[in-house]
């Protein structure tokens, strides 16, 4: 069996996208020959070969930026990444196309047309106007759930990753649907036995760290956690933001509005392999997201041993239960989400629990091998029917 992902980005590319992608590229490799076709990134090879697993790229512009790609960038990859996948599929006579989210999703309709080859499409994000607030205009968000329709509808199948987003698939109407989530490395993202002495060495010597790992984009409700910082000042604690995105210098502003410089820092782009530190040495992991397909980083921060705070939108609820395994704070609202902080770090008994049920939550359900077997079946069935 041969699977092409013709993908805009890969890691080292910053997201749960990507993360995903490599995660299930590796696993289908170990048995089957995989080849992912996407856009060139900095200080990386334009071609890898890792054992079945072939890695090209292409685009007529270098992506710099990990965690953002501007309007041309993405038009011109996509039209290099198109040509690439086509001269492909009829070298090595590809059996499927495994397209991931709308803009891989439109490659992988046009391959099909051009190619006849099926595609299977993997959603990991829905709530348009809240991901893209600066294209929520009315035309725009018609002719983009037209181009959405024609990609679910003519996909061999449509995998979501959360129960909220097969809805979205089957306000659609389409019929062929399967949850299957996303996972995490349990060998990577790990408990740190000396949280406080690793806090030090990479200088961030406090009480209490709180973590957020995100794009700085205004659906992953980042402004709303550094407004909620203004309300717990009277506590020892430092906030770390790991990630950048097209918000950062509005939100810098914030903080220096504020007058958090001490207590609010941003990390910039962190490689994924680096991640892992900068998460297992914290106590409290949050991401106030406004939307959420799913939330890897969720997954990641509850197998590192930390106590998570999240928002009950999108497919966070399909892991995280508020008093259970997390604590939920409303969307939107910094004064709520300043109060689950507080509780956290007074309540040492509260959060060492919900460490605890994380731990069993990611063991029993969301190993990346077992996925990617269940992945693996998927395109079997495809390709069987």
């Amino acid at each position: 069996m041969k699977i092409l992902m013709p993908i805009l980005h890969y890691p080292p590319v910053i997201g749960g996208f990507e993360v995903f992608s490599q995660s299930i590229a590796e696993g289908i490799a170990k048995t089957e020959d995989v080849f992912v076709i996407t856009s060139k990134v900095i200080n990386t090879p334009n071609q890898e070969t890792k054992g079945n697993l072939k890695i090209f790229r292409t685009s007529p512009w270098t992506l710099k930026n990990l965690s953002y790609s501007k309007p041309w960038f993405i038009f011109g990859a996509m039209i290099w990444i198109l040509f690439k996948s086509i001269k492909l599929i009829k070298k090595e006579k590809i059996d499927l196309i495994h397209a991931q989210g709308f803009l891989s999703g439109i490659l992988g309709y046009l391959l099909k047309k051009i190619t006849r080859v099926p595609y299977i499409l993997t959603i990991q994000s829905a709530d348009f106007s809240v991901y893209h607030p600066r294209l929520n205009i009315n035309i725009i968000k018609v002719i983009y759930q037209k181009i959405e329709k024609e990609v679910f509808k003519n996909a061999d199948f449509c995998h979501a990753v959360s129960y909220h987003l097969e809805n979205h698939l089957k306000d659609f109407g389409i019929k062929k649907t399967i949850v299957i989530p996303n996972g995490v490395s349990q060998n990577r993202f790990k408990p740190d036995p000396d949280k406080l002495k690793t806090r030090k060495e990479i200088g961030f010597d406090t009480e209490n760290l709180i973590v957020c790992v995100s794009r700085l984009e205004h659906k992953n409700g980042t402004h709303d956690l550094i407004e909620a910082a203004k309300y717990l000042k009277d506590l020892d604690f430092k906030i770390i933001i790991c990630g950048d995105g097209s918000d950062r210098e509005k939100l810098e502003k914030m903080v220096e509005k504020f007058n958090l410089k001490d207590r609010v820092l941003f990390l910039g782009d962190i490689l994924h392999a680096e991640l892992p530190k900068y998460v297992a040495c914290a106590d409290i992991f949050i991401r106030p997201s406004l939307a959420e397909g799913f939330g890897i980083v969720f997954l990641e921060a509850m197998s590192a041993g930390l106590a998570v705070i999240g928002t009950p939108v999108g497919g966070i609820p399909d892991f995280l239960k508020h008093n259970e395994n997390g604590l939920f704070c409303e969307p939107g609202n910094p004064k709520d989400i300043a109060d689950k902080i507080e509780t956290l770090i007074k309540d040492k008994a509260l959060a060492q629990r919900l460490i605890q049920n994380s731990f069993r939550t990611i063991k029993e359900e969301y190993n990346w091998e077992n996925i990617s077997k269940r992945i693996k079946e998927l395109y079997k069935q495809i390709l069987n029917k």
